[in-house]
């Protein structure tokens, strides 16, 4: 049984129990406060729990804390108070280099921007996922273009390798991202406003792929204004002005 926290009592102090195996991200009392004048509360008392295999969108206007939620998220900012843990992990006492490193392990990131170098093709953007991260046994140099080729034909692009990101269509461009976000094996795919820069084909076509990695197995959080893109998860959770509220998906 999870136990309540106590105002009088610092959050480092509580021994929390960890979320079973089967939960991907749980917040549990999630607040990021900052420190202005006055101070701007950006994230207010959040709980949220994603299962593995679940597919989450969130949705929410300009100013309503999905950007300060998906830096929480995404291991790239701290929340003030509250607990966030990430396929097992208590994050709140990492320090820098172990919030890379689970950062690294466990977070795919697919951005409204694709990030594709255009000089690079498409194999070798893909294999560069992997070289700010530590090597992991089994999953040396020597199988990254085996692996990369496995990458971009589990999202349909396996008779583009060798090509330049120039010669593809934005959909497929978007796919070679999301095929460099599944190269680290992720326990998550975090995805930001992914069809911002598509058409409606194409959009079309990563939301089919999306419901493709979900079939597998696969961990999808969806940050997006778009109820196109947010009524084909499982689960929409709305938030405004740093709350979270459930809704029919």
């Amino acid at each position: 049984m999870r136990r309540k926290s106590r105002n009088s009592v610092p959050s480092s102090a509580i021994a929390e129990e960890a979320p079973d195996p089967d939960t991907v991200i749980e917040l549990r009392s999630l607040n990021r406060v900052f420190g202005s004048e006055p101070p701007v509360h950006a994230l207010r008392d959040l709980d949220l729990t994603v299962r593995r295999g679940e597919h989450l969108s969130i949705v929410g206007p300009s100013g309503s804390g999905k950007s300060t939620l998906l830096n929480t998220l995404g291991l790239l900012d701290r929340p003030t108070t509250g607990s966030y843990w990430l396929d097992g992990v208590l994050t709140n006492t990492l320090g820098d280099l172990e919030r890379t490193a689970l950062r690294g392990s466990r977070i795919g990131f697919v951005f409204q921007s694709f990030h594709l170098l255009p000089y690079r093709t498409v194999d070798e953007n893909v294999m560069l996922a992997e070289t700010y991260r530590a090597p992991r046994p089994g999953r040396g140099r020597g199988t990254r273009a085996e692996r990369a080729r496995d990458a971009l034909a589990r999202v349909g692009l396996g008779h583009r390798f060798g090509f330049l990101p120039t010669r593809l269509s934005g959909g497929e461009r978007q796919r070679v991202a999301i095929a460099r976000a599944l190269m680290g094996e992720p326990a998550l795919l975090l995805c930001d406003e992914p069809t911002g820069n598509l058409d409606s084909e194409n959009t079309e076509s990563v939301l089919s792929l999306f419901d493709q990695l979900q079939a597998q197995g696969m961990t999808l959080l969806v940050i997006t204004h778009d109820d196109t893109v947010s009524t084909r998860a499982s689960r929409r959770v709305r938030i405004h002005d740093g709350r979270l509220s459930q809704e029919n998906a």
